[in-house]
């Protein structure tokens, strides 16, 4: 049994959610998350069962287990001091090309007109919203919207639910069923925004908050202090936020396969000889494929890495990193490269995945761009790494 966790819809949810995807002519992480629940529901309603929270969280602050306090609250805080400069003190160079307001033809979204220098002792974000901005944000498409904090919140509830859940419902033990007393294999966190761009101090490419990163310390936290969990991360781009967040912390495991970014964003990070430091030397594994991997090709790495958690790491609990952009003729990734999975591909995946894991198993949500094609693939994934046999 699969446990969907995802936001409650509002009355007038998919009027306000199609205005805020307008922000980006790619980026459209609410009608993605739509289509993964449909999706879901008419192929596999009789596996999976959608809860939702009762409540968005108060603030950012269970954020603060991964990110710096300053990050979290300029983005509690930037867009209010957005609008308090005024039309005529918003700076031109700082408006993205959509509305960002929900009277969107007036108000922009607030994007950086410069950035920060590598971090060194003399860079700080000040106090200007434009400091703030080019010290915390690494791109341009990112964009500081109206709708962005409720949505952290919801999202950051929808994570909290998806851990406790999964734990409650251990995948490895008899007692792990629903409410209908079926056995519950994993739970799938249906979030607005991806995550696993964003590091400590920093955030971006579409992604403001790392949930991948915060569902691991949450685990750690439920199960108990030591515990060892790992990272897959299956997203076309190498999960650079999730790598720095642990790079140093020997109980968290973070795999990433994805684009060689010689070829393809972040284009700084996800090289092989980057495997952690410190106590944390050899917790990190960066697999970079080269363009047009086909799933043959992709198959060999995610199998290495499925034996490198289960058996070289011995991890008690799996974040999977969700993302859709390795599908063949993705909008995102074939700018530069592209990857060539489709179809039963993605089945493929999660079979795989599910066959090496008896562990507790929270799926996160993180990229996907081909519109027609990202609900199934997710809902694939998911349903079949539920319904695969373990090895052992």
């Amino acid at each position: 049994m699969l446990l969907v966790i995802t936001r409650p819809d509002a009355a007038d949810g998919v009027e306000k959610e199609n205005a805020a995807d307008s922000h980006d002519a790619y980026n459209s992480p609410r009608l993605r998350r739509r289509l993964i629940l449909k999706s879901l529901k008419d192929r596999y309603g009789d596996i999976s069962t959608v809860e939702h929270p009762p409540s968005a969280e108060d603030d950012l602050s269970p954020y603060s287990t991964v990110h710096d306090q300053g990050l979290l609250d300029f983005l509690s805080t930037a867009w209010g001091k957005w609008l308090d400069l005024g039309e005529d003190g918003r700076d031109i160079n700082a408006s993205s090309q959509q509305a960002g307001g929900d009277d969107a033809d007036s108000i922009p979204g607030l994007i950086p007109i410069n950035f920060a220098l590598p971090r060194n002792s003399r860079e700080r974000p000040g106090n200007s919203v434009y400091g703030e901005i080019a010290y915390y944000c690494t791109d341009m498409c990112t964009p500081i919207v109206s709708s962005l904090m409720n949505e952290l919140q919801w999202d950051g509830a929808v994570v909290k639910m998806a851990v406790e859940r999964a734990l409650a419902a251990p995948a490895s033990a008899s007692t792990g069923e629903d409410s209908v007393g079926q056995h519950v294999r994993a739970s799938y966190a249906i979030t607005t925004h991806p995550g696993h761009h964003a590091a400590r101090d920093s955030y971006g490419g579409y992604c403001y908050v790392n949930h991948a990163a915060r569902a691991a310390r949450e685990m750690q936290n439920l199960i108990g202090e030591g515990t060892k969990v790992a990272i897959l991360d299956v997203d076309y781009h190498v999960g650079n936020g999730t790598a720095a967040i642990f790079y140093t912390d020997p109980n968290i495991w973070v795999c990433s396969l994805h684009c060689d970014p010689d070829f393809d964003y972040p284009f700084t990070s996800g090289f092989a000889d980057q495997i952690g430091e410190g106590n944390g030397w050899g917790s990190t594994m960066h697999m970079p494929l080269p363009p047009k991997t086909s799933w043959e090709k992709y198959e060999e790495a995610l199998s290495v890495a499925m034996d490198a958690i289960t058996t070289g790491f011995g991890a008690q609990g799996l974040i999977v990193s969700l993302g859709l952009d390795t599908y063949a003729g993705d909008e995102v990734s074939t700018k530069r490269a592209g990857f060539q999975l489709t179809g039963d591909d993605y089945i493929k995946m999660g079979e795989l995945i599910g066959s090496k894991t008896k562990v507790p198993t929270v799926f996160i949500q993180e990229g996907g761009y081909k519109m027609d094609v990202v609900g199934d693939a997710a809902a694939d994934v998911v349903a079949s790494f539920c319904k695969a046999k373990t090895d052992s």
